[in-house]
């Protein structure tokens, strides 16, 4: 899981004598084997069983409420954030060739020629080596430099700068990895077409048609909501997903145009925790991903730019 050979010396320079440590689900079942060689080291360790969902979300706070030296937080790139102890960021590689999978899928690549590469943290090691075959094949073969994120061609839910920086540059951008919800988000931020090599599948999906799709919910929400009376405007206390300033600003919007509205705040945003709030619509400054969970609210839900599309 990690290398604990590189963990250890950072841990004794900054004269850590215990550590909290967060790991994404994916890799909570390690979690215990980890801490348990850390404690053989001598550093007193405590586990965060909280869902981990990126740099954005250290647990600074409550490891200097246990009385902890310093912050292990696993699986993820520095996402810039100041924090109230030290943090030790252990990326996780996946160490996986992509070649066999491109090579089957070539010939759905041929009207390309100016091909973006992008991932997420994980799956960096293997754009080197998509980008080698692709080269070999006649395609230019680019990586965007990203703004938050931290590599040449890494992306984030909330970070797509590294393709966007190139888009001109490109016929289409090809992301490698699993899951569709960084590639989908990726299509929803460009124009040019987002093709996506399913690491865990069997060849390459063409995003388009499920971008339209998207593009109906978003639109459909933002109508529904251009209707509503009363809003509650989303605000997460996680470090990198907090945006008072922001929530303030839609809340002027929304009173300008005569509807109310309210900032509510939590650390996790989730349907319960708005049970019994009689609002209409809401208004999300969190993560992108809670867009994607309206059929569980109830209720629509808007990014603060979207107010500006509503009719008088």
């Amino acid at each position: 899981m990690l290398e604990l050979q590189k963990i250890l010396p950072k841990l004794k320079r900054l004269r850590a004598k215990s550590v909290f440590i967060q790991v994404p689900e994916g890799l909570k079942t390690r979690a215990l084997d980890f801490a348990s060689k850390l404690e053989k080291a001598g550093i007193r360790t405590f586990i965060s069983i909280e869902p981990c969902f990126g740099a954005c979300d250290i647990r600074d706070r409550e490891a200097r409420l246990l009385g902890c030296d310093a912050l292990l937080h696993v699986g993820h790139s520095d996402y810039g954030l100041k924090a109230c102890l030290p943090v030790i960021y252990e990326e996780y590689r996946i160490d996986f060739d992509p070649v066999p999978l491109l090579r089957v899928c070539l010939p759905d690549l041929k009207p390309f020629r100016r091909i973006g590469l992008v991932t997420t943290v994980q799956y960096l090691p293997g754009l080197a080596l998509a980008s080698g075959f692709l080269k070999r094949h006649g395609k230019k073969v680019l990586l965007g430099a990203p703004t938050r994120a931290r590599y040449p061609g890494q992306i984030l839910g909330c970070d797509y700068s590294a393709a966007k920086s190139i888009e001109p540059s490109v016929d289409c951008f090809l992301f490698l990895g699993t899951g569709t919800f960084h590639p989908l988000g990726l299509s929803l931020e460009v124009e040019k077409p987002v093709l996506f090599l399913d690491l865990e599948g069997t060849g390459l999906i063409d995003l388009a048609q499920e971008k339209r799709s998207l593009q109906r919910i978003r639109y459909a929400q933002i109508a529904k909501a251009s209707e509503a009376r009363s809003f509650a405007i989303l605000v997460s206390t996680k470090p990198g997903q907090a945006h008072p300033k922001q929530a303030e600003q839609a809340r002027e919007k929304l009173e300008a145009l005569g509807r109310r509205a309210w900032i509510l705040v939590a650390d996790q945003l989730t349907p319960s925790k708005l049970m019994g709030l009689k609002v209409e619509a809401l208004v999300n400054t969190a993560c992108p991903r809670i867009r994607e969970d309206a059929r569980l609210f109830k209720k629509p839900i808007i990014s603060p730019g979207d107010i500006d599309l509503f009719e008088e």
